[in-house]
C-alpha cells in the first residue's frame, strides 16, 4: 500500500505578546499568505524508519535509514526528520517509511513563524498520506512537541496561528493546552500595520527565551512588571482591533515595544530605527523573539492609521518589507503534484 498527501501551512507573526506568552500571558496572532507545502508520500517499499527528505530551498536531498534515531537538532533538515517521526509515531503497527518534500515561501530565521509550519504541514502530510484522519488538535499537539526541540520552550501560540490561521488571541494553559478565541473579519482591519524584517538576528529563539528567564530570576519585580505591560497592551490591542479603531494601534504599540525593550530583547540598532519610526509620528515594535547583539532583530510591524503616512516612509537601512497578507488561512490540503 502507498500513499499521497500535499499540505500547505502559513506563516505567521505576532501583533502582541510575544516573550510574555511564555508565561501564560495572551498573544494576538495572525497568519501570513506566505505558505509552505509539504509532500508526503508513504510505503512499504520504502522500508519502515525510513525517510527520504528533499528540501530544495537548503540544497538538502538525504536518505535516513532510521528516522527515529535522530533526537535532536544539530543540522539542517534534522527538524524536519524529527517532525515525521514523532508525526508518525503513534501509528502502530507502522511499515511505513515516507518520501517528504518541502518547499517553503517562508523566510527563516526571521520570526515567520517557519518552524511551527513545518512542524503543523509535515505532521499533516505525514498522517493524511497513510488516510489517518488526525483530528486538528493532535496535530497541534504534535507540532507544539516538535517546537520544543527547536525552541526549547515554546509558548504554542505559533501552532495555533499556523493551524488555525487568521486572527487568534491564545493564551497556553496547562503543559500543550492553549486556549484561542478566534477574532471573525480581524485579518481585513489590519491596514494600520505593515511588516518589515529587520534582519536575522544574531540570537535563536531559544536563546532569547532563555534569556529573558534569566532576567527574570535576577530582576523579578521589573521583568513581571514589563510582563504585565504587555499583556495590557495585547488586551488593549485586541480591543482596538475588534472596535476597528486604527488610531488606539500607535500608543498601544509604543508601549509594548517599551516593555521589550525592558526585557532586553531589541538590539541597539532596532530601538535607534524605532526612535526615528516614533519621532516622525508612527510606532513600531518588534513581532517575535527579538535579538540581543547583532543589527538586526527579525520582524518589526510598523503602525500608523494613515495610509498616506505608510506611503511616505522611508524604511531604515538594511530593513525589508514584506507585501504579505494578514488574517490568511490555515493549514489545508492541496492537490499533490
Amino acid at each position: 500500500m502507498s500513499g499521497e498527501a500535499a499540505v500547505s501551512a502559513p506563516g505567521k507573526t505576532i501583533l502582541f505578546g510575544e516573550h510574555a506568552a511564555v508565561y501564560g500571558h495572551p498573544a494576538l496572532v495572525t497568519a501570513l499568505d506566505h505558505r509552505m507545502t509539504v509532500m508526503a508520500r508513504a510505503s512499504a517499499v520504502f522500508g519502515r524508519g525510513t525517510l527520504r527528505l528533499e528540501i530544495p530551498s537548503m540544497k538538502i536531498a538525504r536518505t535516513v535509514a532510521s528516522m527515529h534515531s535522530v533526537d535532536s537538532v544539530k543540522g539542517p533538515g534534522d527538524l524536519a526528520v524529527l517532525a515525521v517521526a514523532i508525526g508518525t509515531a503513534g501509528l502502530e503497527p507502522n511499515p511505513y517509511g515516507f518520501h517528504v518534500r518541502i518547499d517553503s515561501g517562508i523566510p527563516t530565521g526571521a520570526g515567520f513563524g517557519s518552524s511551527a509550519a513545518l512542524a503543523v504541514a509535515v505532521v499533516a502530510a505525514c498522517r493524511r498520506a497513510v488516510d489517518d484522519d488526525i483530528p486538528l488538535e493532535e496535530v497541534g499537539r504534535l507540532a507544539t512537541t516538535i517546537e520544543r526541540h527547536q525552541h526549547g520552550t515554546a509558548s504554542g501560540v505559533d501552532v495555533q496561528a499556523v493551524l488555525r490561521g487568521g486572527v487568534l488571541l491564545c493564551r497556553r494553559l496547562n503543559g500543550d493546552i492553549v486556549e484561542h478565541e478566534e477574532l471573525p473579519g480581524a485579518g481585513a482591519r489590519l491596514g494600520a500595520f505593515r511588516l518589515f524584517n529587520s534582519g536575522a538576528p544574531e540570537e535563536s529563539t531559544g536563546t532569547m527565551v532563555g534569556a529573558v528567564r534569566v532576567l527574570l530570576d535576577r530582576e523579578p519585580a521589573r521583568v513581571r512588571e514589563a510582563l504585565a505591560e504587555i499583556n495590557a497592551a495585547t488586551r488593549d490591542g485586541c480591543a482596538a482591533l475588534t472596535r476597528g479603531d486604527d488610531a488606539a494601534f500607535v500608543p498601544i504599540v509604543r508601549r509594548a515595544e517599551a516593555a521589550l525593550e525592558i526585557l532586553g530583547v531589541v538590539p541597539s540598532h532596532v530601538c535607534a530605527a524605532i526612535r526615528a519610526i516614533e519621532a516622525a509620528g508612527g510606532a513600531a515594535k518588534i513581532s517575535g523573539a527579538g535579538g540581543r547583539t547583532g543589527a538586526g532583530a527579525g520582524l518589526v510591524l510598523v503602525v500608523h492609521p494613515d495610509p498616506a503616512w505608510h506611503a511616505r516612509f522611508s524604511k531604515p537601512g538594511g530593513w525589508t518589507e514584506h507585501r504579505v497578507g494578514l488574517g490568511a488561512p490555515g493549514v489545508r490540503t492541496e492537490v499533490a503534484a
